[in-house]
């Protein structure tokens, strides 16, 4: 490891323990078995420091050996390893998580490092809900109720807002079970290995998830997908619904 990497290291272990106003640059070059000359050479400032030791921080949380494909075979079984992944990421990172959301009326500056990787795990998700629609697992357009707009426009594009809905509500259960657990844990599925499973599953049952038919397998479904302008069309009448989720024990025969 060399000096930048065990200043970041260092930084971001003092800050989770002792916040902003704690993590001086005399500790954090202490920590890291350097001198505050070395510390400031290399990053400029405190500031600067701090954002990119967070910024590091939260990106190796999100980092998983189980990313989504690009195109789905089995949904359940692929997101159940990607949620136990993140799950296990925001645990590790669960002290400097929380000191941040406590500091961040203070130090607001601070709130785009701890987002960015979370961020790009929630675009990453967003990006596997259209291709469940592009290939014929979701009808995304079916989520729309009397009354409720099933597209908002957005700029150039069309969103379906409770497509959107469905995927913040499914990250909103992995960061709550991370952060409230130990403090709340009646709150939560027990035991603990088996929640992102359970996510999972409702997560796929509350947005219509099926096995596609033969002839959607190898097509591109009507239905919409979310965040992509889409036309109107009906899942397929020969799809299987599937009631735990996009199992390869679900498909249709």
């Amino acid at each position: 490891m060399d000096n930048r990497d065990r200043i970041l290291d260092a930084a971001a272990r003092v800050y989770a323990e002792l916040g902003y106003r704690g993590a001086t640059t005399r500790r954090i070059a202490e920590a890291a078995g350097v001198n505050e000359v070395t510390l400031f050479r290399t990053f400029g400032s405190k500031e600067t420091l701090i954002g990119e030791a967070l910024r590091c921080r939260a990106q190796a949380g999100v980092v998983s050996p189980h990313a989504l494909p690009e195109r789905p075979v089995e949904p359940e079984r692929e997101l159940t390893a990607w949620a136990e992944a993140h799950l296990m990421g925001l645990r590790a990172a669960r002290a400097l998580i929380r000191k941040s959301l406590a500091e961040m009326e203070a130090h607001p500056e601070i709130a785009p490092c701890v987002a960015e990787g979370w961020s790009h795990a929630g675009s990453e998700l967003r990006r596997y809900m259209a291709a469940l629609g592009e290939h014929g697992f979701v009808d995304w357009t079916a989520l729309g109720g009397e009354g409720v707009p099933r597209e908002r426009p957005t700029g150039a594009r069309l969103r379906n807002e409770h497509a959107f809905a469905a995927g913040t509500m499914l990250m909103a259960a992995l960061f709550s079970d991370a952060m409230g657990r130990d403090v709340m844990p009646e709150l939560y599925p027990q035991p603990a290995d088996r929640a992102p499973a359970l996510y999972v599953r409702l997560f796929l049952r509350v947005v219509g998830c099926v096995a596609p038919s033969p002839a959607d397998a190898d097509r591109a479904a009507p239905g919409a997908a979310p965040g992509v302008a889409s036309g109107e069309g009906d899942a397929s009448a020969s799809a299987t619904p599937v009631g735990a989720g996009c199992g390869p024990d679900h498909r249709a025969s």
